[in-house]
């Protein structure tokens, strides 16, 4: 079989299957950009032995159940829990200091232990390790002080105070999920802060991908060591058994966390399936793969999403620099974004 990069592509062939997979599935391929998409592509022809595209639409159609498999494999689910933790660390803020809670008296712990940082050895992670523990104040980016101010400005607090008061339900949406990890750090944070604070604030945590396998492993809560590397000992002890099995160890959230999330099969490029606007919505590594022209439409999406000052929270490499339509940067190093009418600069 050849290497993946020695597979040709041709043209009529590629855009016949992608009009059978839309046919199947429904799903909006034409917003992923062509590269991303050629790639999935030659995953599964590899994967199944084929030696052209011809041969794999071939056995696209006459094999059962390899479009949901396509589906399933064209999704990227690389995360773990806390996953870039500092931007954990920032979200758990909006809440600590919108309650105008003495962050000292809170027990939480979210950036990984060293020993835990050092057991993998990616660039990232060992730059990371090398942090001092001085908390927040160790943030070099002076864009982390003014969020705050900004959030403050534009009434973000007082929905939280609000919430507090039973007015209002805070809603945060997690899109794409991909395994859970995501939504379930979500969880752990606000259900840490919620045994901790008296009448914390309602919340909805809705999750949505468009795999469907990897919202049913979302849901049994099952998770292998690779999913643990960023969480800190204090949140793994808290809210996860740990059990050996034949093929290893494998690590169980806390029933009482699965509860708080409502998971959701959707291609969102379609629009979304609850009927909530969000005060908090985390889009992290998708825009990545969406080509520029369907990369607008589906951020007019999220804004639309949004509730007014509602926040949104991109991946750290993805970026719509100062301002798209009414959403504002806030926080240039944690990619964060405030819904508003108003400039803020």
């Amino acid at each position: 079989m050849k290497h993946i990069e020695d597979i040709v592509i041709d043209n009529k062939m590629y855009l016949k299957l992608l009009h059978l997979l839309r046919e199947k599935t429904g799903l909006n391929f034409e917003y992923y950009r062509r590269p991303f998409i050629e790639k999935r592509i030659k995953s599964r022809m590899i994967r199944v032995n084929s030696r052209t595209l011809n041969e794999y639409y071939d056995y696209l159609i006459s094999k059962d159940g390899e479009v949901k498999k396509f589906v399933d494999g064209f999704t990227i689910n690389y995360t773990f829990f806390f996953r870039d933790y500092d931007v954990f660390e920032t979200f758990q803020d909006f809440f600590i200091d919108g309650l105008n809670i003495n962050k000292g008296e809170i027990q939480s712990n979210i950036k990984p232990d060293h020993n835990k940082l050092a057991k993998f050895s990616s660039k990232a992670n060992r730059a990371r390790a090398m942090i001092k523990e001085n908390g927040p104040s160790s943030r070099p980016s002076s864009s982390y002080v003014d969020i705050f101010i900004f959030l403050n400005q534009l009434s973000f607090y007082r929905k939280i105070l609000n919430a507090k008061n039973k007015k209002n339900k805070i809603h945060i949406w997690s899109c794409p999920c991909a395994t859970g990890e995501e939504p379930y750090s979500i969880a752990m944070i606000l259900d840490n802060l919620e045994q901790q604070v008296k009448d914390f604030p309602q919340y909805k945590i809705v999750a949505s991908d468009i795999a469907q396998e990897a919202i049913n492993k979302a849901k049994r809560g099952v998770y292998s060591d690779d999913s643990m590397k960023e969480i800190s000992d204090y949140f793994e002890n808290k809210y996860f058994t740990r059990k050996s099995t034949h093929f290893g160890h494998e690590n169980i959230i806390n029933e009482r966390i699965k509860d708080k999330i409502d998971f959701v099969v959707e291609d969102v490029t379609k629009g979304h399936d609850r009927p909530y606007r969000y005060d908090i919505i985390f889009c992290r590594y998708l825009l990545i793969y969406f080509n520029r022209q369907n990369r607008d439409r589906f951020l007019r999406i999220m804004e639309n999403q949004l509730e007014e000052n509602g926040i949104l929270i991109l991946g750290k490499t993805e970026t719509l620099f100062n301002e798209f339509g009414s959403l504002r940067q806030v926080d240039s190093r944690n990619h964060i974004y405030i819904k508003s009418k108003n400039r803020l600069y």
